[in-house]
């Protein structure tokens, strides 16, 4: 699988050369975001709170899960049925993100590829057992963008 960057703020998630699903930001420097599969389905990701460490994903106005960095750097998703995963930083320089469920398997592994010539990334996206859930791949991605932004200071207070 990979996430490819189509322009500075849209990412398209291809499995064999097929889309499976898109990232789009609202604009470059904010956190609002809509993710859309192919079967149609349009979830919406967006700040909750004043200094944006929270995030909820909504579903037709319904929340379905909430994003929230804790204190030792990780990416908590929480979804409304009960599921957990967390997105951590690994490697010498922090450059890969994997998202672990909550007996601390690796699920995915996201390898950040920056694109000096169009200045944006793509993930390679790696994993042992095939994911169902094409929308907590995206969230990866998401999650992984926002890990990057977090740590480059880009958001600097934005809301």
């Amino acid at each position: 699988m990979e996430a490819k960057s189509t322009d500075q703020k849209t990412f398209q998630l291809t499995d064999n050369g097929q889309q499976v699903g898109e990232l789009i930001y609202e604009n470059l420097f904010m956190l609002k975001a809509e993710i859309k599969l192919t079967n149609g389905e349009l979830y919406e990701v967006k700040p909750v709170g004043f200094f944006g460490t929270s995030l909820s994903v909504t579903n037709n106005g319904a929340e379905i899960a909430n994003l929230t960095m804790n204190w030792r750097g990780h990416i908590v998703f929480t979804f409304q049925d009960g599921q957990a995963f967390v997105l951590k930083a690994k490697g010498a320089f922090h450059n890969k993100y994997i998202i672990e469920n909550k007996e601390e398997e690796k699920l995915l592994q996201f390898d950040p590829k920056f694109n000096w010539k169009k200045f944006n990334y793509n993930y390679d996206i790696s994993y042992d057992k095939k994911p169902q859930d094409i929308l907590l791949v995206l969230l990866g991605v998401y999650a992984s963008n926002y890990y990057i932004a977090s740590m480059s200071g880009a958001f600097g207070g934005i809301a």
